[in-house]
């Protein structure tokens, strides 16, 4: 996920501010559908792999990691299907494009929180 996000930030979001309205509008449409089929799989496995490793190996890391992905899908839910939902309905403006990188900013610092979590922990997780 750190590399979706990553490239989320730098690359995709960005870029909207230069679609106009209706262009934007048809992307949207193909990239929400896209980007949902990629991501939803990814984040659902984030999450049961970390109640998995908090019941298996309970202790501060598999803890932190399970609250920082339970922060992300709240903080997805909570600010970018609505951000996501204005750019379908084509109302977003400047603003809306740059609250979604703004926003993405904290959720991708986030997501390489959880990523180095994770790669902290390789070493006890690998027989």
């Amino acid at each position: 996920m750190a590399g979706v996000i990553l490239a989320v930030q730098r690359v995709v979001y960005p870029s909207f501010q230069y679609f106009s309205k209706e262009g934007l509008e048809r992307w949207h449409a193909v990239y929400t559908r896209n980007i949902t089929a990629l991501v939803a799989p990814l984040m659902v496995a984030q999450l049961l792999g970390g109640i998995n490793w908090i019941v298996t190996q309970p202790g501060l890391v598999p803890f932190l990691y399970t609250l920082f992905i339970s922060v992300l899908w709240g903080f997805t839910f909570l600010f970018f299907v609505p951000l996501h939902r204005q750019i379908s309905r084509g109302t977003a403006d400047t603003a809306t494009f740059k609250r979604l990188v703004s926003l993405n900013g904290v959720r991708t610092l986030l997501w390489l929180l959880v990523l180095a979590l994770h790669l902290i922990a390789l070493p006890s997780l690998t027989p």
